[in-house]
């Protein structure tokens, strides 16, 4: 019996159809690599910043001889207003008055400050005798007053400075005093303020002033600031 060709092929084609596939090979499972911790970064102590300089050391105050030729002492802002309220300031007074004494005995002009506070009066320790001049504004002496020509016609050369605050009047009216061309003497122990720092601090910068340095204490250095006490300072 002959088998026909046109019916084999779709009887041959419906037995592969229904084979069963061969299953696809499997793909291997991949392995995802562990990455290990980082770290974290160690971080130094930082050190102290090392000061750039130390705490300087203020020259200790010297014996100075001023000519009575061309000598003031100015009595700065010694009120009930400025010095009262100051324990330290009180406690200056007797060293004041003694440096006052000094200059009226060798004939010195003394020359006083007030503020512009309302009821501000010179202490009765230190106050000016009659034809003694005062002037009457803030830190800076020189500051609209007269105080500048108060000691041109006294032919002042040499200013010998005491008062409070010492960071204050002391400190400006020195360097107004060096900057119209006067030498400056500051009686530390004429000079007060508070806290006590003011004080430390007022006398390494009256040594050390823009333009009128005076860092070794030299003494009366022209038109700079010499540190020096009341008991150490004389009228020659």
């Amino acid at each position: 019996m002959k088998i026909r060709f046109g019916l084999a092929l779709p009887v041959l084609l419906a037995i592969a159809a229904c084979a069963p596939q061969a299953a696809a090979p499997s793909a291997s499972p991949t392995t995802t690599p562990t990455t290990a911790p980082t770290p974290a970064p160690t971080v130094a102590a930082t050190a102290a910043p090392t000061p750039t300089s130390p705490i300087p050391i203020v020259p200790a105050a010297v014996a100075v001889e001023v000519p009575v030729k061309g000598a003031a002492l100015l009595v700065l802002d010694i009120t009930n207003a400025v010095c009262t309220p100051r324990a330290s300031c009180v406690a200056s007074l007797p060293k004041i008055a003694a440096l006052i004494k000094k200059a009226r005995d060798a004939k010195v002009p003394v020359l006083y400050s007030q503020t512009t506070a309302a009821g501000s009066t010179i202490l009765p320790e230190v106050a000016p005798q009659t034809g003694e001049p005062s002037v009457a504004t803030r830190a800076d002496k020189f500051f609209n007053t007269n105080l500048d020509q108060l000691m041109k016609d006294r032919a002042v050369t040499t200013a010998v400075i005491v008062g409070s605050a010492a960071n204050g009047a002391v400190l400006y009216t020195a360097f107004g005093a060096n900057l119209r061309g006067y030498t400056v003497v500051v009686a530390e122990d004429g000079i007060s303020g508070e806290p006590e720092f003011s004080v430390t601090l007022t006398r390494w910068q009256l040594l050390n002033q823009p333009g009128f340095a005076n860092a070794d204490n030299t003494p009366l250095k022209a038109t700079a600031v010499t540190l020096s006490s009341s008991e150490r300072i004389s009228f020659k």
